[in-house]
């Protein structure tokens, strides 16, 4: 049987983060580098524009859409559509046994071993130490139908009290309804988060700085990529911008596109990095594992 690893994107206006196409395919691409098990990638989204066609897409169960509390909402990320993992019936959305794993990641080493467990749930363990912290929500394992308590007990006047208790959206609610004892990655195993000395083969950022923030750092810029032996398209700030892109458009296929800030609200489709310098070209070249540049309006 088959592992599922999936991922979830969807807009959360006013968020603190704005996740894209470009952040879904760069993490494929680390997981299809670092896991040798028989997996199937998958990304649960009604927004399946520009991510990778090798990518399944699963169409959200569409509930929980919006749910805020009353600790826990205005810019934080609000993630009980998430819960639907533990329907009931989720192997016919989600597949008999998946990997549930958030975007905000660098995978930088094997993980076969972390994620070839033989339990029926797995999740992080906490982020801090305190009594508001039980499991962190970045990654999670499970067998589908297994803790089914957590979707059919679930309410907003129960993700309140959560809230009080716990620290997160579905991540309290999950402390709350699952309780104490549950399977978990630690340090020891190779999860991580940013602001611990360990770097670990599974790093989450959790919080303000997501990785793409961070690609002055070595070790980020080596792992957070896609593969190389792609051509990227620049689009600059000259007028001639639209006549020279529309001349390489018909030389060649591009891979995907860099653009500076007034090129990309005027570009039709989807732009994979906004830059305003050669510096910011240059990281996001590398991040985007585009080994070919074609400039155009530079």
């Amino acid at each position: 049987m088959s592992l599922t690893v999936l991922t979830w994107l969807w807009s959360q206006p006013g968020g603190r983060t704005a996740f894209t196409a470009t952040h879904v395919n760069i993490w494929a691409a680390m997981v299809r580098r670092h896991c040798t098990l028989d997996i199937d990638l998958a990304c649960v989204t009604d927004m399946p524009d520009g991510i990778d066609p090798s990518i399944r897409i699963i169409t959200p169960p569409g509930e929980f859409v919006g749910l805020q509390t009353r600790r826990w909402r205005g810019n934080r990320p609000n993630c009980y559509r998430r819960l639907t993992m533990f329907r009931r019936d989720a192997a016919a959305i989600f597949g008999e046994r998946f990997l549930c794993m958030d975007l905000d990641v660098v995978i930088g080493d094997n993980i076969d071993a972390i994620v070839d467990r033989p339990e029926d749930l797995v999740i992080c363990g906490p982020s801090s130490d305190g009594p508001r912290w039980r499991y962190n929500g970045s990654m999670l394992l499970m067998t589908a139908g297994a803790r089914p308590h957590v979707y059919d007990d679930f309410t907003p006047e129960g993700a309140e009290e959560a809230s009080r208790l716990f620290v997160g959206s579905d991540q309290a609610w999950l402390g709350h309804s699952l309780g104490p004892g549950e399977a978990t990655w630690s340090i020891d195993d190779g999860v991580t988060r940013n602001g611990v000395p360990e770097m670990g083969a599974i790093r989450f950022y959790p919080g303000h700085i997501k990785p793409w923030d961070l690609l002055d750092d070595p070790w980020v810029a080596e792992h957070y990529r896609m593969d190389g032996d792609r051509h990227g398209l620049v689009l600059g700030y000259r007028r001639s911008v639209w006549d020279e892109a529309r001349a390489a458009m018909a030389r060649c296929r591009f891979d995907g596109v860099i653009a500076f800030p007034a090129a990309a609200e005027k570009w039709p489709g989807h732009v994979d990095a906004v830059a305003e310098s050669q510096d910011q070209i240059d990281r996001a070249a590398r991040m985007l594992g585009f080994d070919r540049l074609t400039f155009c309006g530079a």
